[in-house]
């Protein structure tokens, strides 16, 4: 069975053991602290399949056991919409096909509440955070779904960083850049490779290039109002 980390890492680049996956888990942690959940995880989106694959369950070790690589297929449940609506979506869990650990009481084994927040990077989900609940009358409010809406942010900056570092230094030791998610990200890494082939070794070009790209950017932004 997938561990957390070779999910994280398949879909994220993000290696076992670094800064960034400790991030990761706190932000999950943090979110299933604050809404008072007995589960957070997060799911990460399977760009082939458009699955959402769990990556890591913070709350329970053997839930994390039994969840991590299951797959929730496109547009199902709660976390399939927040992905379709690129909004944090909240209530009674509507997908209830996934293996669930042994609890005590039967009516406890499935979820009662559910909340999910899409993460983005650069306007791309990339996959979701989400809250779970148990027991009867168990419910997330507003400003649980306005607070999983703002870690699944942090989120996405975390793995957005990650993979522009990692983008530079693979450009850095062999010259080409890893393969591309989106035809979106594969321009933006072409940009990144042009500027890096015209200051290679060319430190005196480095203040012709900024003001290069600045005008650019002003040019792109328009006149400001």
């Amino acid at each position: 069975m997938a561990t957390h980390r070779s999910v994280l890492q398949t879909y994220l680049g993000i290696a076992p053991r670094t800064s960034e996956e400790a991030v990761l888990r706190l932000l999950v942690d943090l979110g299933r602290q604050y809404a008072g959940a007995e589960e957070g995880s997060l799911l990460v989106l399977d760009p082939k399949t458009k699955e959402l694959v769990f990556a890591m369950t913070s709350g329970d070790r053997q839930s994390e056991k039994t969840l991590v690589g299951q797959r929730v297929p496109a547009g199902r449940g709660l976390a399939g919409l927040a992905v379709a609506m690129r909004e944090v979506q909240a209530g009674a869990p509507t997908f209830r096909d996934l293996r669930q650990r042994k609890r005590k009481g039967a009516a406890d084994r499935q979820p009662s509440a559910v909340l999910a927040a899409p993460m983005l990077v650069r306007d791309e989900v990339i996959g979701v955070l989400t809250a779970a609940a148990f027991g009867p009358g168990r419910r997330f409010t507003r400003d649980h779904a306005a607070f999983y809406g703002k870690i699944a942010a942090v989120a996405g900056v975390v793995v957005d960083q990650q993979q522009r570092l990692a983008a530079l230094e693979q450009l850095g030791k062999s010259g080409r850049l890893p393969r591309s998610r989106t035809r979106e990200q594969q321009v933006q890494q072409e940009i990144i490779a042009s500027v890096g082939r015209l200051t290679a070794g060319r430190p005196e070009r480095l203040a012709r290039v900024h003001a290069v790209l600045a005008a650019l950017e002003a040019l792109c932004r328009g006149p400001q109002p």
